[in-house]
């Protein structure tokens, strides 16, 4: 998909991916449960040269934390990205667009091994530890 278009939960940011596919994953680590009160679904558009903040941009509040940004809808909160400024990598949250969602791929979860006991998502798909290795579990 090209040119794929999200915004916030008011609308006053708006952001466009200029090229993305269809993948959605997870991240069950302590700082993303925390920030968005349960595990968050992400998409990874990658560098900033893939996105562009079409309107609002002056709306965004930011958040520096151990070297990663994250960014804020100052009107309704709404959770924007995280970036890692030093490798230029953006992640976005899913639920802004929803061109991709409605079709999306939900194929991995990230830092499975921090995932509390409490909730878990239907079906299989491939879970990775903080570490970045894979857990196999057994049925």
């Amino acid at each position: 998909m090209e040119n794929i278009e999200g915004h916030c939960y008011c609308g006053t940011v708006g952001i466009i991916i200029k090229e993305y596919g269809d993948f959605v994953y997870t991240c069950h680590c302590d700082e993303c449960r925390r920030i968005n009160s349960g595990p968050v679904l992400s998409i990874d558009p990658g560098p900033k040269e893939n996105l562009e903040f079409a309107h609002g941009s002056e709306m965004i509040t930011t958040y520096f934390d151990e070297n990663i940004e994250r960014g804020f809808c100052s009107v309704c909160g709404t959770t924007l990205f995280w970036h890692n400024p030093e490798d230029n990598h953006y992640c976005m949250n899913a639920e802004l667009f929803d061109d991709i969602i409605k079709n999306a791929s939900f194929n991995l979860e990230l830092f499975y091994d921090m995932k509390p006991e409490y909730y878990s998502f239907a079906g299989e798909r491939k879970k990775l530890n903080r570490n970045f290795e894979e857990i196999h579990q057994s049925a």
